[in-house]
């Protein structure tokens, strides 16, 4: 019986708490849409950080993929060289250095071939 007048009573509370006479159209936004607004955008933010390929590094021909993947890491977190896309790659390798502005030394234990120093 204790179960029955509670469940009487809850009824309209939970109806009367959910309408609200006080807020206005801005304010019915704000709650209803802010939240899922944030949601969406942290959502394609993390994707776009964790599962996109970020940067492509130029790195050597005889580089294999886990090779190449950890230059192009190493590059992203530390932005040491970038190239604009509407000018070409210069041929000279004294004027390539001159275009990265941090030295990147990678090296690999277990193949001494495998030496970068850009």
């Amino acid at each position: 019986m204790v179960d029955i007048l509670y469940l009487i009573t809850l009824v309209p509370t939970v109806l009367l708490s959910t309408l609200r006479s006080d807020d206005d159209g801005f304010d019915k936004m704000n709650y209803k849409y802010t939240v899922g607004l944030l949601v969406l955008f942290s959502t394609i933010t993390a994707t776009k950080q964790f599962d996109d390929d970020r940067i492509e590094c130029w790195s050597r021909a005889n580089f294999i993929k886990p090779y190449v993947d950890y230059t192009n890491q190493i590059c992203y977190i530390s932005s040491t060289y970038y190239i604009d896309r509407n000018k070409t790659i210069p041929q000279n390798i004294e004027q390539r250095i001159l275009l990265i502005h941090i030295a990147l030394d990678v090296n690999f234990d277990d193949d001494e071939e495998f030496n970068i120093e850009l």
